[in-house]
């Protein structure tokens, strides 16, 4: 450690000696005057360029993340991956950019899925990269560096198949490489990544995808740098071409994230096309604080955000007044009370109570649905919720044959086979092990026994609205304890022993009426749903299965 500690502070020191020197060459009074005059509208445009980019690689890793069966929120997968940009620009070859699995594992997502999920993509960005980089060198800009540029490429070139070679074979091991490396555990872990890796192999054309839009992008972003210089040295290709050519130089090793290695190898190429010294050093800055600027401001709160335990998340929940979904049900803002009655209504309907059944309602919050669903009368219910608050506000209420406790919604303290129906409204995705809460309510539901789970559907605009509620919902906090997302497919696949399984969609502009808080709108906002629910596009998923 100490002595990783060591090499760091060197890598540091020539970092800055790099710059230092670089800085010698240059006119301090014209680059004042260049950073004084900058149409910042052109620079936030380049910003905001690199922000697309970063967007779609996080979409990218939220694709194949579920592919691998780990579906979580893109906002949650972007803010790990622009973490690790953050970090990535201060590490030696960007190596930095690795913490994106381990902010990811913070949210349940293992950590071997993590890291083949990051490299897959990196190396087919590096490839794709490496061929814009040369084709732009050798096409372009060969003349400039006359046969010398021929040795570089040939020695980058052979670098990049070693990576590659060593890939495959961890990829796809022959038996002898398997052997070997089942003697050790670290080698076995590498085997356990190229079988993740395997798995995503068949995504290349949407990974490269995602590469070429980022490298559109990317040139996009130095030309709109350039133009917020006033200048024009570049146009559009030369910025397309250069720009891979020049980043790949970050990867260097030698000092953090190629700090001065990258901008003296800009001042050089741009003063070999005559540009000179003081416009090319701007440039290169201007460059490194736009990215370094962007990951700051989306990626720097995620470095400090612990892994949510479940007893983090029970103490939150515990903090949270016990008759929020009963102000939420009765709540002064149409789309609140809107939403949780209509939600409630079709968790009534569906689940079809008789005077006879036993109910068990999983995360029952004050039991503001037992009390709806009261009304058609049942012989017991059982309302379970983690909060102390939302159990002692429930008992306030004296429902009839119904009674609270307080416990894990994936450790049912319920006998096997005892229970007729089940509602857990809004409660699979809060749950860190979604799995163990399926298995509990198999165990405790009788055959013939019905269950209706509701929750947001991972295919739709949820995102927005869970926006709008964390802004405005009065306590609820989504963005922080939402922890799975589910479609309507990844909903029913739990369920394959089950006699009857079906799902459906609701809500969709509705919600979006409501907030004008005018009923005439709202009416109007339903009628419209009904097609999008069909489509599957509503943002709440109701599912009912009957074992």
């Amino acid at each position: 450690m100490q002595r990783s500690r060591i090499i760091n502070v060197i890598q540091g020191i020539i970092g800055v000696a790099i710059l230092l020197l670089l800085f010698t060459t240059i006119d301090y009074h014209l680059t004042l005057s260049l950073l004084m005059q900058i149409d910042v509208w052109f620079l936030l445009l380049a910003c905001f360029c690199y922000f697309l980019n970063n967007l779609l690689m996080a979409y990218r890793l939220k694709t194949l993340l579920l592919h691998i069966g780990e579906n979580i929120r893109l906002r949650l997968v972007f803010f790990s991956h622009m973490a690790g940009m953050l970090l990535s620009d201060f590490t030696p070859g960007r190596s930095g950019y690795f913490y994106v699995a381990l902010s990811l594992n913070k949210r349940d997502v293992p950590l071997e899925k993590g890291i083949a999920t990051i490299t897959s993509t990196y190396l087919y960005d590096l490839t794709f990269k490496v061929i814009i980089a040369i084709l732009g060198a050798y096409f372009i800009y060969s003349f400039i560096f006359a046969g010398q540029v021929g040795f570089a490429i040939i020695i980058m070139l052979l670098l990049i198949c070693g990576v590659i070679s060593g890939y495959l074979i961890v990829m796809k091991p022959p038996e002898r490489v398997k052997t070997l490396f089942k003697k050790r555990r670290l080698l076995q872990k590498i085997l356990q990544f190229g079988e993740q890796s395997r798995s995503i192999q068949k995504y290349a054309p949407f990974i490269l995808s995602i590469s070429l839009a980022g490298w559109m992008l990317r040139g996009l972003q130095w030309y709109l740098i350039v133009l917020s210089m006033h200048q024009s040295f570049l146009t559009p290709l030369d910025a397309l071409l250069l720009n891979p050519l020049l980043t790949l130089l970050s990867l260097i090793p030698l000092t953090p994230a190629g700090w001065g290695i990258q901008e003296t190898g800009i001042v050089i190429v741009f003063a070999a096309m005559g540009i000179s010294a003081t416009i090319a050093t701007s440039f290169a800055l201007l460059t490194r604080l736009v990215e370094v600027g962007v990951d700051f401001s989306f990626g720097s709160w995620d470095l400090f955000k612990k892994s949510k335990k479940n007893a983090d998340l029970f103490s939150f929940y515990n903090t949270i007044d016990g008759d929020i979904d009963e102000k939420a049900y009765n709540s002064n803002l149409l789309v609140q009370r809107y939403f949780q009655r209509r939600k409630t209504d079709a968790v009534r309907n569906s689940l079809a109570v008789n005077a006879s059944d036993i109910i068990v309602d999983i995360g029952c919050g004050s039991g503001v649905q037992l009390q709806e669903i009261g009304r058609k009368e049942y012989a017991l219910a059982v309302g379970i919720d983690v909060s102390l608050n939302a159990a002692l506000n429930g008992r306030k209420k004296f429902i009839k044959n119904t009674e609270f406790i307080i416990a894990d919604a994936q450790h049912l303290p319920v006998k096997d086979s005892c229970v007729d129906k089940i509602v857990c409204a809004e409660i699979i995705e809060h749950v860190k092990e979604p799995d163990h809460l399926i298995k509990e309510i198999s165990r405790i539901l009788k055959d013939g026994g019905a269950v209706v789970i509701t929750t947001p559907n991972d295919r739709s605009v949820w995102g927005i609205y869970e926006l709008f509620w964390d802004l405005f919902g009065r306590g609820r906090n989504y963005g922080e304890t939402h922890l799975r997302f589910f479609s309507e497919s990844g909903l029913r696949r739990f369920f394959p022993a089950y006699s009857e399984c079906s799902t459906r969609t609701l809500f969709f502009i509705s919600p979006l009426f409501a907030l004008t808080n005018s009923q005439r709108l709202l009416a109007i906002g339903i009628r419209l749903d009904q097609k999008f629910e069909q489509w599957g596009l509503g943002v709440s998923l109701l599912l009912h299965a009957r074992k």
